[in-house]
């Protein structure tokens, strides 16, 4: 047994933005508008959907609106001319480091120097007399002449190299990477700073491999010179492969990435990835040095320059790039305009550049997503990182709805893609039904009873007196007292004909309904077709619900009649709207509804045009008069059609969609002919007026 408990939301419960239900009710609404299963639920998936809810689905375009804000965001947000400045103060804690260093070394040798019996004062430490000398008495110090220091030549040189050393720091460069370069070749009086730019330099040193070489951050470790040589190695086996794929041989892939997997990320499968995935880090150190201005680019090419004393590595290194540009010629890295004040350090921007470069391809994926209306593909979870949890969320509902409606049975997929299930053509006729039934008198949609009762399928609380005939529900109640007060109290109690009580019961009448679709151009471009559709839809879940024993059929005309099932009306492969068949789309009905026995018959034809005829099978050339077959041809052969289902019982009922005199007088006469109605609709009401008209109009032919 499953226990469910309920409580207030307090924000941290899980709510589903939308359901299948919701899903469904959107698409029946825009289907009943298009009737294209295909253009809808790419609608859906480029524009999102408002459900009657409340709730919303984000589509394609509002990711990409999102993902765009966010660059603009980013490129308004940080400042790459502060690149530099981080390590402009380490440096300057390097050289102030020094300084002090050497002033200290300075300041050492001078005390020493002078103080008490220090060597180079110039003067003889006094000598106290001995206990055992002879002589005694007050004694008078003489006179001492003091003589000139005497020059110490290890201070002296100390001097002549701190000066030296100081000269050389005001003498570098005033940019980082001339300083850099500067320093490499600087020999360190203070051991502390010597200590603080070795810790830089292997600091920048792993920043810039680790951009080359994404996710060997563990592997490297220390930068040791056995660590340099074992990448200087797995540089050049890595130029061995790329050279042999160059050649069609990818056969040493595997022993590469059991050698060296530890240098790259996980999820690399083959050569090419290997090569795509290395040439992206270095286009977005490219792109770094692209987006700079031509002297920051300079100093950041001069930093560079000496982070690697090892040539071997320099030289495999150079390799590299050269081998990934023979791959991708055409694929350099971009600049990007920041703009904004943030500041950065090199760290932060290459991981930028990175973000940037994310951002570009996955606005390339959303497009190509759109062009082939399937989200499956995209990277949820990179989405969330690049744009947010908002814009995952969005994805992974792209993701999510088509497949929701799937399970919940609404759509499956066929030859021509996804294809409307029976569940769904039911939904979508009780969404059409809703719809015209909440603009109209809601009392109507139970009332289908005649003015007459006789025998049929509900029993009402009515009785009245047996009549020869009627069927046999007898009153029992009724029938004996009709009896008792006939004959009076007594037993037994005597009945006769006269005292039966039978119930009375409503008759519901069987109606057979023949829909006729005008698809000719004028009803399609003025959405006249659309509304046809949505009413026999709607008209099909009405009898399939609350009328079963009627019958719908339903058939298009053009040129030629073609019958249809309902569950075809939001298929349009099949429209051809060239001509008004008129006489033949009504034989057509009336031998579809001769094969019916019983019942009421009626057709209704949907229609805005004049009629045509193309009864000598001439296509299209037999609806210009020069074919042979005039409008007055046209006409007197509908009329002669029009006889026909008045001698066979079938009502023909029109809805006309215009109003244009030479036609409006032309319906009139049918309906003289017939005794049928014509009702001129607005395409908007149409649904009002024709499930109107088929409640309260049904009869019985006895």
């Amino acid at each position: 047994m499953v226990l469910y408990r309920y409580g207030p939301w307090d924000g941290t419960q899980a709510v589903d933005p939308f359901t299948e239900d919701d899903l469904m009710e959107h698409l029946a609404d825009r289907l009943l508008d298009r009737g294209d299963l295909q253009s809808v639920l790419r609608d859906m998936m480029q524009r999102g959907a408002q459900f009657d809810s409340g709730r919303r689905m984000g589509g394609l375009r509002d990711l990409l609106d999102k993902l765009r804000q966010r660059r603009e965001q980013q490129l308004g947000q940080y400042n790459l001319g502060s690149v530099m400045d981080d390590i402009q103060k380490q440096l300057e804690d390097v050289l102030n480091t020094e300084r002090e260093g050497i002033e200290k070394r300075l300041d050492n040798a001078s005390r020493q120097g002078s103080g008490v019996g220090g060597q180079g004062s110039g003067q003889q430490p006094k000598v106290a007399p001995e206990s055992g000398d002879r002589e005694s008495g007050p004694t008078t110090d003489e006179p001492s002449n003091p003589r000139p220091p005497t020059p110490d030549p290890l201070r002296e040189m100390l001097e002549r190299m701190a000066q030296q050393h100081l000269d050389k720091l005001d003498q570098l460069p005033p940019g980082v990477g001339g300083r850099i370069q500067a320093l490499q070749d600087y020999d360190f009086m203070d051991p502390d700073a010597r200590r603080k730019f070795d810790e830089l330099m292997e600091t920048l040193r792993q920043q810039v491999l680790q951009q080359y070489f994404q996710g060997m951050q563990q592997a490297l470790g220390a930068m040791t010179p056995e660590m340099m040589q074992q990448l200087a190695q797995m540089v050049r086996d890595l130029n061995d492969l790329l050279e042999a794929h160059r050649m069609g041989d990818d056969s040493g892939f595997e022993d590469f990435m059991e050698k060296w997997g530890d240098y790259f990320p996980d999820g690399i499968e083959n050569v090419e990835q290997l090569a795509q995935h290395l040439h992206q880090q270095m286009a977005q150190m490219q792109s770094l040095l692209d987006s700079m201005t031509p002297e920051m680019r300079q100093q950041l090419e001069q930093m560079m320059e000496p982070l690697f004393q090892n040539g071997a590595l320099q030289d495999e290194l150079s390799d590299l790039m050269f081998n990934l540009g023979r791959m991708f010629p055409d694929d350099r890295g971009e600049s990007f305009p920041f703009s904004g004040d943030e500041p950065v350090t090199l760290q932060e921007a290459m991981r930028l550049m990175g973000d940037m470069k994310g951002l570009e391809e996955l606005e390339q994926s959303l497009i190509e997503a759109a062009k082939v209306n399937d989200a499956t593909r995209l990277d949820a979870d990179e989405i969330g990182r690049l744009v947010g949890d908002e814009a995952r969320r969005m994805a992974e509902e792209l993701q999510e709805f088509v497949r929701m409606l799937e399970e919940a049975g609404f759509i499956k997929r066929g030859e021509r893609g996804m294809e409307l299930t029976p569940r769904a053509m039911r939904k979508i006729g009780e969404r059409a039904l809703e719809e015209i039934f909440g603009r109209i008198d809601r009392g109507l949609a139970g009332e289908h009873s005649l003015s007459r009762y006789g025998w049929g399928v509900e029993q009402l609380d009515e009785t009245k007196p047996f009549a020869f005939g009627d069927p046999f529900a007898i009153d029992t109640y009724g029938t004996v007292m009709n009896a008792l007060r006939r004959e009076g109290q007594g037993k037994p109690v005597r009945l006769s004909a006269d005292d039966f009580e039978v119930w009375q019961s409503s008759s519901i009448n069987q109606c057979s309904t023949v829909i006729l679709l005008d698809m000719s151009y004028s009803m399609l471009h003025g959405g006249r077709f659309q509304a046809g559709r949505k009413v026999a839809m709607a008209l099909d879940s009405l009898i399939r619900t609350k009328f079963p024993r009627d019958s719908l059929k339903v058939a298009a005309f053009s040129y030629f009649v073609l019958p249809i099932e309902p569950n075809m009306l939001l298929d349009t492969y099949w429209i051809d709207p060239r001509g008004t068949d008129f006489p033949e789309a009504i034989r057509v009905a009336r031998e579809m509804l001769g094969k019916i026995h019983g019942g009421t018959k009626q057709i209704i034809m949907i229609t805005d045009g004049e009629p045509h005829a193309n009864s000598t099978g001439w296509g299209w050339s037999g609806f210009v008069e020069e074919g042979g077959w005039s409008m007055r041809q046209a006409m007197e052969d509908t009329l002669r059609e029009v006889g026909r289902c008045s001698r066979d019982g079938i009502t023909l009922n029109t809805f006309m969609l215009d109003t244009e005199p030479v036609m409006t007088t032309f319906i009139k006469s049918l309906t003289r002919l017939n005794s049928g109605r014509v009702l001129f609709a607005d395409p908007n009401r149409l649904g009002d007026s024709l499930i109107v008209d088929y409640v309260k109009n049904r009869r019985k032919v006895d």
